[in-house]
């Protein structure tokens, strides 16, 4: 059987955590509890709740693996007062090790930007910029020329996101995009995409002054939302560290969390 540290060596070697997005401190690694113990089922999530943690306790998984970090910046005290603190106690009292990879596995060849490229639709991919030998982002070529709107409409499917959207000009034929999973709503991201050849740009998390600026210089954005982007990433991540466990000759199960949902939810859904 696996141990812990098996494990974390397989995504560490998949996902380096030195590449990080330049300029951002960002908390990956072994966050909550010992690299050190028997493994022999890991739980894979987006976000690590306390809920997650419950499931992964009850599914025999002594490990989480999960995307964002549960601990994103640095904190003054560990309580049952918040989502977090709950999480790290459930954690510690259920003797479930939390393993974060955000950034890192955004950026890394066959992480979620390139996923997310792939998901798009996009052809002969490649980085929308490096800095330092990381790879930030991914564009592509359509297979033909569409408008953005056209384009938007079909990540809304492929995404699985009916709220997907366009800020700017949905009529601009488009015949490349750039693609940054989960929340690149950042101006400086947007004239990247320009600069890398592409005629829009697909992202999450979008705010006014990103969107005005989409609009008044003529670059759309195809917005998705961040947890669409990323979610379905998850089961790829399960066929990657089953088949590098396999090649390793660690028996160890990976396990896709059914316990998460996305946090934000259409009038509709409630109705």
């Amino acid at each position: 059987m696996a141990d812990r540290s098996d494990i974390i060596a397989l995504m560490r070697r998949f996902a380096p955590e030195s590449a990080t997005e330049p300029g951002f401190s960002d908390n990956v690694g072994l966050l909550v509890g010992s690299a050190r113990g028997v493994c022999g089922r890991v739980l894979l999530c987006l976000d690590c709740t306390e809920r997650a943690v419950e499931e992964a306790a009850a599914k025999g998984c002594s490990l989480i693996v999960a995307h964002h970090p549960l601990i994103f910046r640095s904190v003054s005290r560990v309580t049952d007062e918040t989502p977090t603190g709950r999480a790290v106690l459930a954690a510690a009292r259920l003797n479930v090790s939390v393993y974060c990879a955000h950034t890192n596995l955004d950026f890394c060849d066959g992480g979620l930007n390139d996923f997310a490229a792939e998901t798009a639709g996009l052809k002969n991919v490649r980085p929308m910029t490096t800095d330092g030998g990381i790879k930030v982002g991914r564009t592509g070529d359509l297979p033909a020329p569409t408008t953005a709107a056209r384009l938007a409409a079909k990540c809304a499917e492929a995404f699985g996101d009916p709220r997907a959207a366009v800020a700017g000009d949905g009529s601009k034929t488009v015949r490349a995009a750039a693609i940054v999973n989960g929340g690149g709503g950042d101006i400086e991201f947007l004239k990247l995409a320009a600069e890398s050849g592409a005629d829009c740009y697909i992202t999450g998390d979008v705010p006014h002054h990103v969107a005005l600026y989409a609009a008044e210089s003529g670059m759309p954005v195809i917005i998705v939302q961040h947890y669409a982007t990323e979610r379905i990433y998850i089961s790829r991540l399960k066929d990657i560290l089953t088949e590098a466990a396999r090649a390793c000759g660690l028996d160890a199960e990976f396990i896709v969390s059914e316990s998460e949902r996305d946090p934000v939810t259409t009038v509709t859904e409630e109705l």
